[in-house]
């Protein structure tokens, strides 16, 4: 973790050092958006084999100490929901002697994500099309739960919480859609520093920018 705050605060004071060479550059103005997508599973394998394509939705307030430079500012929600139907088939190839016919499994993963990072533009402000790539220390809360029912009747239920530190990292891209607003897209890697094993996802998402 020390390493990755490091690099970030380098990144910070190196892009913020440029604003003297860009000193009378077109400013840009602080930013608002909003934006949902979809987040796939990639580790550790449990999550990899049993989670859904999750849902993704993020929030983000962006200032701009230079004009080749954002800091940013995160609010976000992952949700994903378990594949009970495949678990249970694995179950059973695992142990085809014991019949698990009647015995459902059905479970779920949300993920709260406080962040702060930088956003380093590859593009100019006076360019239609923007370019950008972030990185990002975060804060996440994790919940999982699971309930196995045999014939529609629960026979376990279990609930884990974990507050844990991570990191995103991506590239992204800002166009234009009228005076006022600017379509968002971007793609990010998000792993956290779960117990035992690293949590990783890949998200991909659009939005607007006020």
């Amino acid at each position: 973790m020390r390493t990755i705050t490091v690099a970030i605060l380098v990144l910070i004071l190196g892009f913020s050092s440029m604003s003297f060479a860009q000193f009378g550059q077109v400013s840009r103005q602080p930013q608002i958006e909003v934006f949902a997508g979809f987040a796939v599973p990639l580790s550790p394998k449990d999550f990899s084999d049993y989670y859904k394509v999750g849902l993704s939705l993020h929030g983000q307030y962006v200032m701009f100490p230079s004009p080749r430079l954002g800091i940013s500012f995160a609010l976000a929600y992952e949700g994903f929901s378990f594949d009970g139907d495949k678990f249970m088939q694995d179950i059973q190839d695992a142990d085809p002697f014991t019949d698990y016919s009647g015995v459902t499994a059905e479970g779920s993963a949300n993920i709260m994500e406080l962040g702060v990072g930088v956003r380093p533009y590859l593009t100019s402000p006076e360019a239609n099309t923007q370019f950008f790539l972030y990185g990002m220390l975060t804060y996440n809360i994790l919940k999982t739960k699971s309930d196995l029912s045999y014939n529609g009747t629960n026979f376990y239920s279990g609930e884990d919480k974990e507050n844990k530190f991570g990191v995103a990292l991506g590239p992204g891209v800002e166009i234009p859609l009228n005076d006022t607003m600017n379509l968002i897209g971007q793609g990010v890697y998000r792993y956290i520093f779960t117990s035992d094993e690293g949590t990783s996802f890949l998200g991909i998402t659009t939005g607007i920018v006020f």
